[in-house]
């Protein structure tokens, strides 16, 4: 058949009957593999679950393992058979001591799983074990357990370690508890069997648990819950989630089953109303092109098109498309327009975030560097000083070691928001200058000035006493600040007062700290003369 011989209409009808049928089509596949990923993400994140769950379970594991190791070491019994075993060799009281958890039983029996009892010596010679408990144990430290405390110096050893860990009998979970408190006299491994706690994930999870060893042996199934849809069926996701051991060993298998029937009839409406929406937008669209295909059609497209053309190749973000269209492409167009509203505040709203210390949430490097760059010309013009301030929280690592990484971060908030308080003038920018170094940038401001905001800045975040044991210069949080103020020249860029800033904050820490230096006239005309002689 000629083409000349089919009518417009025709062609138009056929066209998108072909459309429409390849929209429904691709429509349902689509929604099917949606489906199947959906449901691989929501696995992934039940899985993530399961994983901290099992990591709380195993926390809580090792602190009921210390308070038993504790208990046993403080009765009056087990000190007397050390202290035989020490000065005559006798090994049979300690044998009994050793022993006497798993006969009699211990405080707390119902929260552990006690496998074996050793004690070593303080260099983590294996001394006595338990006759009770399991058998087949190696007659020394697990490697990782050794390697952990055979590395530690001073009070370090004085600190328990644990892990999980698998034996010749199946994995098993170890606690080295140190013997004798501050004058270390030896360590007590308690070893127990961690599958017996492990079965608390389902509490956590509220999902129904099994519990796998590496050889498939099921060691543990959680009661499985009846939780029904409307129509009497329930939809399960099997999740699965393989715990390791210290050497990266698989050590558990953790299978649960997540009810996801509201989650699947979710989106199977979803892929019903998608199906519909493609037939239903098809038919409309053929129905229209038959009555005003040549009026209402080419030419409205056309005048989108050359609007979205100069959007491309322009990229002016406020063009709006042509209004006078029909009804259909109206909508379209208004569409269109909202769209370039929303592409526009979402950037900016990027911009604003790119600019800011995600944990503190004042400015971060990128925007010290920009603000910087931009006041250092405007000096330059202006013939004004640009001042900048360099403050490192003295000890700050040790704060983090003693109070934990959560602490540390909460210091930082903390610190950031007073310093934040007293930086306030249009153009002065606080910023994270990373770690626990902060950056205070004042333009038009004289040494004297600078000096005053630092002076300031020292008193209030002292006066916020925050408790720092291990500070060796003060029991709060102090900080060292450096200031460096220049006048821009050519002879001088933005790096070297951050570079003259943070010279001034190593002279006050290497001074001893909680306290402010500035770099000195003197200072500058000697970096001049080494940078001119580097020329020359």
């Amino acid at each position: 058949m000629r083409i000349e011989n089919i009518s417009i209409k025709t062609l138009t009808v056929c066209v998108l009957l072909i459309i429409g049928i390849l929209s429904i089509t691709l429509s349902l596949v689509a929604g099917f593999y949606f489906r199947e990923a959906a449901l691989a993400s929501q696995a992934q994140s039940l899985s993530r679950v399961i994983e901290v769950a099992s990591g709380d379970i195993l926390s809580e594991l090792r602190d009921r393992s210390i308070s038993f190791g504790n208990t046993l070491q403080s009765r009056e019994a087990f000190r007397s058979a050390i202290a035989k075993f020490h000065e005559s060799g006798q090994a049979e009281p300690l044998t009994e001591q050793l022993d006497d958890p798993f006969i009699k039983g211990f405080e707390g029996t119902g929260t552990i799983d006690l496998a074996k009892l050793r004690v070593y010596d303080p260099n983590l010679k294996l001394l006595r074990t338990s006759q009770e408990g399991i058998a087949g144990l190696e007659p020394q430290l697990p490697r990782f357990l050794f390697t952990k405390a055979e590395s530690r110096k001073g009070v370090e050893r004085l600190k328990a370690l644990s892990g999980l860990w698998v034996s010749p009998s199946g994995p098993l979970y170890s606690v080295l508890v140190p013997i004798g408190g501050l004058r270390l006299t030896g360590y007590l491994e308690v070893v127990v069997n961690p599958a017996f706690n492990l079965g608390h994930v389902s509490t956590l999870t509220e999902m129904p648990i099994k519990i796998y060893g590496m050889n498939d042996k099921l060691l543990h199934q959680s009661e499985q819950t009846n939780r029904e849809n409307k129509a009497g069926e329930e939809v399960k996701l099997p999740v699965e989630y393989l715990m390791p051991a210290e050497n990266n060993q698989p050590a558990y298998r953790l299978v649960g089953l997540e009810d996801v029937t509201r989650f699947s009839n979710d989106m199977y409406k979803t892929q019903v109303a998608t199906t519909i929406a493609f037939l239903v937008l098809t038919v409309s669209t053929l129905s229209l092109a038959l009555w005003a295909f040549s009026r209402f059609l080419f030419r409205p497209i056309k005048h989108m098109m050359d609007d979205i053309h100069r959007y491309t190749v322009e990229g002016s973000l406020t063009t709006t498309t042509a209004q006078d269209n029909t009804k259909e492409f109206h909508a379209l167009s208004d569409a269109f327009t909202d769209m370039m509203k929303k592409i526009q505040s979402s950037i900016h709203e990027l911009e604003r975030i790119s600019s800011l210390d995600g944990l503190t949430g004042v400015a971060n490097r990128r925007s010290l560097d920009t603000a910087l760059n931009k006041e250092w010309l405007r000096a330059q013009r202006s013939k004004t000083e640009v001042s900048l301030l360099m403050i490192d929280i003295d000890f700050f690592k040790l704060y983090n070691d003693h109070f934990g990484h959560q602490a540390g971060d909460d210091c930082l908030k903390i610190v950031a928001v007073k310093i934040a308080q007293l930086v306030t003038r249009p153009g002065d920018l606080l910023a994270r200058y990373g770690g626990e170094e902060f950056a205070v940038l004042l333009p038009g401001t004289s040494s004297e000035g600078a000096t005053s905001v630092a002076t300031h800045i020292l008193d209030a975040v002292a006066a916020l006493n925050i408790h720092h044991p291990k500070s060796t210069i003060s029991n709060i949080v102090t900080l060292s600040i450096g200031i460096c103020t220049l006048l821009p020249s050519d002879e001088l860029s933005p790096h070297h007062l951050i570079g003259f800033a943070d010279e001034a904050l190593y002279q006050a820490k290497a001074a001893g700290r909680n306290q402010i230096r500035a770099t000195s006239p003197e200072d500058l005309a000697k970096a001049r003369l080494s940078r001119r002689g580097e020329d020359t």
